[in-house]
């Protein structure tokens, strides 16, 4: 075999080993990517999903300590609405989170503030929960857009 026999050899060899190597980096890229934007869709998903059940916590709450539907027959089905989205916020929220927490104590203070009477305190805390809310919806949007231009998920302030 002459020189340019080899050289074609290890030039083969070489195309081929680089491509090799090209296809591992992509499909690592491409699993990498996948999961960043699976992440930060679920993201999304999550933080609307949360936005909506406090603000329905939050108004039916109001709505029914306004209301005085003690006794009358909406009174079961909102109560039901109002216990279930209570849980069900509790189940998105992180608990060891700063402001996760914080809305966990404000939704204990609004149940035992649903009396008529405490009408005006009520709707001091339901802002104060609004405001924790949407502080926590900041960071965490925050957090999402961080992620999906730097491709890497925040491990440790993770909710």
């Amino acid at each position: 075999m002459e020189i340019k026999d080899w050289l074609y050899i290890v030039s083969i060899a070489l195309t081929f080993a680089i491509g090799v190597w090209n296809l591992v980096l992509n499909y690592r890229n491409t699993r990498q990517t996948r999961f960043i934007n699976t992440v930060t869709s679920q993201r999304i998903q999550w933080l609307e999903q949360l936005r909506q059940d406090i603000s329905s916590f939050a108004g039916l709450t109001y709505t029914w300590s306004a209301s005085a539907m003690e006794g009358k027959p909406q009174e079961y089905e909102i109560v039901r609405d109002i216990d279930k989205l209570r849980y069900l916020i509790r189940l998105r929220l992180n608990p060891n989170g700063e402001h996760d927490q914080k809305i966990e104590e404000l939704m204990d203070e609004v149940i035992r503030t649903t009396d008529p009477s405490q009408s005006s305190h009520l709707r001091e805390l339901l802002s104060e929960l609004t405001r924790e809310t949407q502080l926590m919806l900041k960071a965490e949007w925050e957090k999402v857009k961080l992620e999906s231009v730097s491709g890497k998920l925040n491990q440790i302030t993770d909710s």
